[in-house]
């Protein structure tokens, strides 16, 4: 089957919500007051954080459509300003993580989306977010770039170490000007091109165990 990707207002692999699944993740994997951020060293949170603070330009501890859209501005990319569902992409990248449906993001859904899409062996989570804050993580002086051992780092901890040496001699043909630097647009190329790869990689995986029923669809 065709790799599944994530758009905005889809239910995720499960069929369930993004509230849904967040709360079977809780009931699973989560003990009582276990906070989100469980397993993020000092360093990863102060990270996050930064960005967070980067992206929270109203300094009101929430980032709204209008601080991702500037943030996307000075990174040279352009959002769709309309979907298939009527709305932008901007919105629809919020309302994957938004939980309490206010339309903005606070500190503990930016937690939560980077925790639960870091953990993500599936490729099930939604990204759109994730692939903007690790870009920023990386872009530590905000010049819009990020650098060889940077892509390098990112594809090892999305992808292992097999995969990220596969992936290498790919990499820097993603690399426009070939100055060995890459900006947000090569940053998507390359990870959405992995996220493909992974999707297709469990699809044929799956492929065998389908029923009848559904291989005749």
């Amino acid at each position: 089957s065709a790799p599944s990707v994530h758009t905005g207002h889809q239910t995720g692999c499960s069929g369930s919500t993004w509230a849904e699944r967040t709360m079977a993740g809780r009931t699973k994997a989560q003990k009582p007051n276990e906070p989100e951020s469980e397993g993020l060293d000092r360093t990863e949170l102060e990270s996050i954080k930064r960005v967070f603070e980067r992206l929270d330009r109203k300094n009101d501890g929430k980032i709204d459509r209008d601080e991702i859209a500037q943030q996307f501005d000075i990174l040279g990319y352009k959002p769709k300003r309309q979907t298939d569902y009527g709305t932008s992409e901007v919105e629809d990248m919020i309302w994957e993580v938004d939980e309490d449906c206010d339309g903005m993001i606070d500190w503990e859904n930016f937690v939560q989306l980077y925790v639960r899409c870091r953990r993500d062996k599936t490729g099930c989570e939604p990204k759109r977010l994730f692939n903007l804050i690790e870009f920023m993580i990386n872009d530590k002086d905000g010049g819009g770039t990020i650098n060889e051992d940077e892509i390098m780092e990112v594809l090892y901890h999305r992808y292992g170490k097999d995969a990220m040496q596969k992936m290498t001699d790919e990499v820097f043909k993603h690399d426009r000007d070939g100055d060995k630097e890459l900006d947000f647009q090569d940053f998507l190329a390359i990870v959405n091109a992995g996220m493909h790869k992974q999707s297709s990689e469990k699809d044929k995986g799956t492929g065998s165990k389908r029923s009848p029923a559904a291989k005749k669809k």
